[in-house]
């Protein structure tokens, strides 16, 4: 009786340690805009698991962490899919309307939040329900998105106007829009929300400003149309990636200098860094792959076939 009870004990154990590790199953997720689909990489073994669908020729990603889902963009769509991590399957389609290209969600899950690029708004829609709650006008052609870790402030890319708008997630309003350098694009916060980086895609350099009050910090200089960014080993580096020079320059923090540019696929776009934050992910548009960057070393060690037109802009990795 006791070594049943023992064995029990033990089994139980199993199952919810099994349990746990499914939940922690961590994947990237690469939007193919040329494919309409969505490669899904195990991020353990860095193996393509499979490749879901997603009608709409796919750009924006974004992963709801405590839902377990992921939005992706489709701008050809008029709204945004929503899959299902566990299952790995689509699960939803939802309208916007327009074209959607950058998407993000608040880190507590609860909310969504869409960029269109023609009418010049961002729509906040209620991640339980996906029902709308607020669309609200910004600058031309808004494309990065980026939110505050207390999610309280939404920062958004105004390619077109060369400004970053900041918004108030309380108030539902605009507080503050600042210049930055020509075509802002992606966007990245650190996580004690003191700085934002904004790639600026026709002037090769990345903009650096206070994320409390949008007041300019300096501007660095990169390679050729700067896209999209992303942090590594505790922020210490910044990497970005450069589409018409095929590489990733890598910024220090601390010095808010260019150190690196390190050699990847054809037309890099989007960026995103692993749960172990020392390996950095890049989707190579017209390679049709994902480049894999060890931070430690600023070397290539892995590259991964994932489609057509692999663009994955946005937060990819889910944790």
């Amino acid at each position: 009786m006791i070594f049943k009870r023992i064995f029990q004990v033990f089994s139980l154990f199993f199952l919810l340690a099994n349990s746990s590790y499914l939940l922690a199953q961590s994947y990237a997720f690469i939007s193919n805009q040329l494919d309409s689909n969505v490669a899904v990489i195990d991020l353990k073994t860095n193996q393509l698991v499979k490749s879901i669908e997603v009608k709409g020729k796919p750009v924006g990603v974004a992963v709801n962490h405590p839902l377990a889902q992921v939005y992706i963009s489709t701008p050809e769509g008029d709204g945004f899919a929503v899959l299902d991590i566990n299952s790995l399957q689509q699960i939803k389609q939802v309208k916007v309307g327009g074209a959607s290209v950058g998407i993000a969600v608040s880190p507590d899950g609860r909310r969504i939040f869409i960029a269109d690029w023609y009418e010049n708004t961002v729509s906040i829609f209620n991640s339980e329900t996906l029902q709308l709650e607020k669309k609200l006008t910004v600058g031309k052609s808004p494309s990065g998105l980026v939110v505050s870790p207390d999610n309280r402030w939404l920062y958004v890319a105004n390619r077109m106007d060369d400004t970053i708008s900041q918004i108030d997630l309380t108030k539902l309003r605009v507080r503050n829009t600042t210049k930055v350098g020509a075509h802002p694009f992606g966007l990245s916060l650190d996580s004690k929300a003191e700085r934002i980086y904004s790639a600026n895609v026709e002037s090769n350099d990345v903009s650096v400003l206070s994320a409390k009050n949008l007041k300019r910090v300096t501007r660095i200089k990169v390679g050729g149309r700067p896209y999209a960014l992303a942090f590594a080993l505790d922020e210490k580096l910044l990497f970005v990636t450069n589409q018409d020079d095929n590489n990733v320059s890598v910024i220090d923090t601390q010095t808010l200098k260019e150190i690196k540019k390190i050699e990847v696929g054809d037309k890099p776009e989007g960026i995103s860094t692993h749960t172990d934050d020392r390996h950095v992910y890049v989707a190579n548009w017209f390679d049709g792959t994902v480049s894999v960057i060890d931070a430690a070393t600023l070397t290539v060690v892995d590259t991964i076939e994932t489609g057509e037109g692999s663009r994955a802009f946005g937060d990819f990795v889910s944790h």
